[in-house]
């Protein structure tokens, strides 16, 4: 039997920390710049400064040295907290994100544990988008650092579609691809999204999740729903927030029309099979069919490993 202390990490753990910074109209502030090789081992943050600060603002990580964002998401998208979703309890957890909201005034706090490893360099950012607010943030991030890249250049990425500048309409007879990932080996860890803005009713949840890697001509993995997806059931049992454990969460807190159909869910791939495994190439989308019956308009992130 291995020892219940094989899981615990040798290397020596750092922080970078930012306490109560202000953030100005669509800025971006640097939260850690790392030289590796090495790892980040947590995110966490506190938000505040109004919907657009805590919602709208984006999580930008840049690794070694590039120019362009490997992830670069917006927190609503990320922690599914658009139109209240993000729970009128005040928190949900998964086994690597937790997220609390204020629903009074948007303060939001997050914590994400997502190992992100690194070569060279690690930059992690927090941009304000807003043209009006001006953020309040906090952050710890904790990170250790090693003699060589141990994963061999394997990056935590992010494909999706902020809801500030990326949403999505589709009809109800659409097709949405999620996430269209070439290149590999690579893992598929993580789906959150918030869907039903301006629907007519809940059949957008019928779409069945599909993920087909490697060239698949048929998927090998399909849902049988959008709800079922996310570990619940039955249109998770009516109105309300959903408890599915640590693995996956979905919440509304049934804003008014026309928008009372939306709901934010998210799912933690990684915790609950070890992640979606392709050799080459995985395209994931949000089928279509005869029951789904109303159009809406979207936003997602898909976490991955390349």
């Amino acid at each position: 039997m291995s020892s219940p202390l094989a899981s615990l990490s040798g290397d020596k753990l750092r922080m970078a920390r930012l306490e109560n910074v202000a953030v100005p109209t669509r800025t971006e502030r640097t939260v850690a710049d790392l030289t590796g090789p090495g790892a980040v081992k947590s995110l966490w943050m506190a938000l505040g400064g109004g919907n657009g600060p805590a919602l709208d603002a984006r999580l930008r990580v840049y690794y070694d040295g590039a120019a362009s964002a490997a992830i670069d998401i917006d927190m609503g998208t990320l922690l599914a907290t658009h139109f209240g979703a993000g729970s009128v309890a005040g928190s949900h957890t998964l086994a690597h994100v937790h997220a609390e909201i204020n629903s009074t005034n948007f303060n939001t706090g997050f914590l994400v544990t997502f190992p992100m490893p690194f070569g060279t360099r690690i930059r992690l950012a927090y941009y304000n988008p807003s043209t009006t607010q001006t953020a309040t943030i906090y952050s710890m991030v904790a990170y250790a650092l090693t003699a060589t890249d141990r994963v061999n250049g394997v990056r935590l990425r992010q494909q999706g579609a902020r809801w500030l500048d990326q949403r999505v309409a589709r009809t109800a007879s659409q097709t949405t691809t999620l996430a269209s990932v070439t290149g590999g080996p690579g893992w598929i860890v993580y789906h959150s999204q918030v869907c039903g803005v301006g629907a007519s009713n809940l059949s957008w949840m019928e779409r069945n999740i599909a993920i087909a890697v490697d060239g698949e001509a048929t998927p090998s993995i399909v849902s049988t729903g959008t709800e079922d997806w996310f570990d619940s059931a039955w249109y998770f049992n009516g109105w309300k927030d959903f408890d599915a454990g640590v693995h996956s969460y979905v919440g509304t807190d049934q804003p008014t029309a026309p928008n009372q159909y939306v709901v934010g869910m998210a799912t933690d791939l990684m915790s609950k099979w070890g992640g979606v495994p392709f050799t080459t190439s995985a395209t994931m989308s949000a089928l279509t069919e005869p029951a789904c019956t109303t159009g809406d308009t979207l936003c997602w992130c898909v976490l991955y490993y390349q």
